[in-house]
């Protein structure tokens, strides 16, 4: 229900210590879960984990499907996490949360507040990581982070376990196409899970003033990344664009643009353009300069329909 106070009050975002695990490692009845976990999860975690090209970080090659799996990380020791999200190590190169959308300067209160919580979530855990392209501008490696609990004699170990996952299952932030194949699937799944339960970003109020600020101020707002969900009324083509409209967009409102070739890849993933029409769909998009009316959809990947529950995606 919309007006229910315990659906939106998620949008505090109180960082005291995250809750990084995702639901299938959290128990709280006492890790019961922890055998299943291992007998059905772990076998597929590991399958497929790609190991960092031996020619060095600066030469890295994008990495298979499995590069989410912990097998091959590096262990690591972190010293702070500035305010924009580098990680810096005691030793060893700066690195960045690859997949993810971290609070811009629009945002500093957060975007602080999440650093500060983080670092403090992250005191006395094992993380390790793993290279995912190469370094990006500013010297940074975009990198998945695994995170395991110190081994207690008294209970049994916690296997490590993706920081992304956690972080957008927890709706702390949003999901970025920037790595794509099965890991960025499973990133989906899990940040499925904020979006049904409204959590932290997907919190509707959140996202009304998110769309509001931009409306009030593009050009301020222009290049800032953002994920949205909205509804799609329907699909029109004009020329070798295609244009979804928004449900409820006022004239000047929300309109999202894509390229032929983004369709045809929609299209093969079984979502052609009559399919979309009436369906819930998170967008994500870098705001234009000229505001929402010029949104548009940089790749197949950039959308994904949401079921009528809102917990899953087709893909």
């Amino acid at each position: 229900m919309a007006g229910d106070p315990d659906r939106i009050r998620t949008c505090d975002l109180q960082f005291r210590k995250l809750p990084l695990y995702p639901a299938e490692l959290r128990d709280p009845s006492g890790r019961a879960l922890l055998a299943a976990f291992r007998r059905l999860c772990i076998p597929l975690l590991f399958a497929g984990a790609a190991l960092l090209a031996s020619s060095g970080l600066a030469h890295a090659q994008i990495p298979a499907s499995r590069s989410c799996a912990p097998e091959g990380a590096l262990p690591a020791d972190v010293q702070r996490i500035e305010p924009d999200g580098t990680i810096m190590l005691k030793e060893g190169p700066t690195l960045r949360l690859a997949n993810i959308v971290w609070p811009d300067h629009l945002e500093p209160n957060l975007r602080a507040k999440l650093a500060k919580g983080l670092v403090e979530s992250l005191q006395e855990q094992r993380v390790s990581w793993k290279a995912v392209a190469p370094p990006d501008r500013w010297g940074a490696i975009p990198a998945f982070i695994f995170v395991q609990e110190p081994h207690s004699p008294s209970a049994a170990a916690l296997p490590p376990f993706w920081l992304q996952a956690g972080m957008v299952e927890a709706g702390v932030v949003p999901a970025w196409p920037e790595i794509i194949g099965g890991c960025w699937d499973e990133l989906v799944t899990h940040e499925a899970v904020a979006i049904d339960q409204r959590r932290g970003y997907w919190a509707p109020r959140l996202q009304s003033r998110r769309l509001a600020g931009i409306e009030a101020d593009p050009s301020r707002q222009a290049g800032r990344r953002m994920a949205v969900i909205w509804t799609v009324s329907g699909v029109r083509r004009w020329r070798e664009i295609f244009f979804l409209n928004i449900r409820n967009a006022a004239r000047g409102g929300p309109a999202l643009s894509a390229s032929a070739a983004t369709i045809s890849a929609l299209t093969r993933r079984g979502l052609p353009p009559e399919s979309l029409a009436s369906r819930r769909v998170v967008v994500r998009f870098i705001v234009a300069r000229e505001g929402l009316s010029r949104s548009r959809l940089e790749s197949a990947d950039h959308l994904t329909v949401l079921e009528k529950a809102g917990a899953a995606s087709q893909r």
